[in-house]
Order: C-alpha cells, then structure tokens, then sequence
C-alpha cells in the first residue's frame, strides 16, 4: 500500500508538472499573441497594375467614360487617364472594372510631391499613418479648386468646403464648433486649413501651439516683461481653440479655471482674516476683474495692469 501511495504521489507530482507547463505555454503563447508584430499597413480602395501592358490613350477612355462622377474629363491637368489608372487595353476589351488599377497616395506624390515641401512630410503624418488616401479628400476628376470633394454638412451649412470635409471625419470638432464661443469656422470667415496642415507631420512642425495662435493673436502672445507662464508655454492650457461652453474659448469658466493653478490661502486674498472668506470672495467674482493683464504686463509683476 505504500509503494501504491508513493506512485500515486509521484503520479500526482508529474500530472501537476504537466498541467503547469501547458499553463505556461499557454501564457507564453497568449503574450505572444498580445505583443505580435502588427501586419503591415496595405493601401485600402487600390489594386494593382493589370497585367497588359499596352497604353491606349485618353482618347479611347473619353469613348465611353464621356463623364466622370458626373465632370466632363479634365484636359489641362490629370487629363491623361492612364497616368493613374495604368494602361488600359484590358478594361477597353472587358470593361470590367477589375481590369483597371485605382491609384494610391505614391501615385499622387509622384507627380505633387516636388516642389511642394507640405507634402514632404505626408508619409510620416497623421492622415498617412491613419491610412487616409489623397483621393479621400481630394477628387482628382472635379474641376474644383484643389478638387476639395463635397461634402455637405448639415451642422455646418455656411463652413467652406474644406472645413465641411474635415468634420465629415473629425465630429468631434463639429460639435466644438457649435458650442457658444468658437472660432468662426462654421460662419466660414475661418477655414481648418487656416491653423492646420493637412499634408505634414506635427511632430516635424517648429514652434508649439502659441506660435501657431501668434499668428493671429499677437497682441496677447507679447513678448512681456512680465510673462503669464501658460502664455509662453501654450495657449490651449487655459483656451480651448475648437470651442467652449465657456467665454473667451476658455476650458473652464473663471475662477475655476485660474485656482486650479494658483493658490488663495495667502494674505492677499484673506478678506476678513479667515481662509473662509478668500474662498467665498474668490467664488464670488472674477479672477481678471483685479488681474487684469492676464496674458501679460510691461510694469506689474502681479499682471493687475
């Protein structure tokens, strides 16, 4: 009966060792899984070249393709078809679309790249890196300025087209453009394009978020001899540039947005001498009724005048 216990044990022992190398091989397996390699990004709504060879000219495209999503085949520019779409003899005998090649963004670049340092950085950019094609934002057969597709917004009827382009994507900035206080974007006095690039990578951009704001805005950037810090660092610390519920785009009305950087338990905001009354009075009015150089002051250290 012993020797029967101690094969059990040691039968035990082996299955528990078993049962712990296939959970280990499992979590192995599992983290494998989790920190795979992401397959490499292929470009969406593009095929191939066909097989042929054999260019036969704009020409035999405009016999039957008379329109193009509804424009008349552009003869100064994009005017050859088989430039971007490659030789067509296959879809000429077969007129399926299969047998035709829909072009990629390298196709664009091949010919807008040079000279045009916005698109240097596309390859590195958001859009890109996102997998947004040219052709997205972009019609090549339109005679549009730019070929801007349409894109009708209802929440933004008077925005340019560019704009309306944008939120087609971007809804969340929609929604900011139609909070109380906002840039004029959606009365179209103001287009996305205006303070974004469409066509670059940010993180290759110099300067931050001020210098962009400076452009317009430079009587609140300065310089000052007495500098408001988030001013100089970045405006979007206190201003939200899409739109707030708040005036003067601010993220939080005052002085919720100003105590949650500055202190009020000093002597200068103690009325009555009670710790009380210095958040009582702080709640009770606004922070630039007495600082009034928020952005910044040429003589008071305190940013008052």
């Amino acid at each position: 009966m012993g020797g029967m216990r101690k094969r059990g044990a040691r039968g035990r022992s082996s299955g528990a060792l078993v049962a712990l190398l296939l959970l280990g091989g499992a979590t192995i397996l599992a983290c494998a899984t989790v920190w795979a390699p992401a397959a490499p990004k292929s470009f969406h709504r593009t095929t191939p070249v066909a097989g042929a060879d054999e260019r036969i000219g704009a020409e035999e495209c405009t016999a039957c393709h008379e329109e193009v999503q509804g424009h008349a085949p552009i003869t100064s520019y994009h005017g050859d078809c088989e430039s971007c779409h490659g030789p067509g003899v296959l879809h000429a005998d077969s007129e399926s679309p299969q047998d035709i090649r829909f072009p990629s963004s390298q196709d664009c670049l091949g010919c807008h790249e040079s000279g045009r340092t916005t698109h240097l950085s596309w390859s590195t950019g958001e859009h890109e890196r996102s997998g947004v094609m040219c052709s997205d934002c972009h019609n090549p057969h339109n005679r549009e300025p730019q070929g801007i597709r349409h894109t009708a917004q209802a929440n933004l009827p008077y925005a340019s087209a560019g704009s309306q382009l944008c939120v087609s994507c971007h809804a969340e900035i929609a929604s900011r453009l139609s909070l109380p206080s906002h840039h004029p974007v959606r009365e179209g006095m103001l287009d996305c394009t205006d303070c974004h690039e469409p066509h670059a990578d940010r993180r290759t951009t110099l300067g931050g978020a001020t210098a962009l704001c400076a452009g317009c805005h430079q009587d609140h950037v300065g310089p000052w001899v007495f500098e408001h810090p988030p001013v100089a660092e970045d405006c979007t610390l206190c201003h939200n540039p899409h739109g707030a519920a708040s005036y003067n785009l601010l993220d939080t009305n005052q002085p919720a947005l100003c105590i949650s950087c500055h202190t009020t338990a000093d002597v200068w905001h103690l009325p009555g001498g009670t710790l009380n009354g210095a958040v009582a009075s702080s709640f009770y009015t606004r922070c630039t009724d007495c600082h009034g150089a928020i952005h910044g002051s040429y003589e008071d250290p305190h940013l008052r005048r």
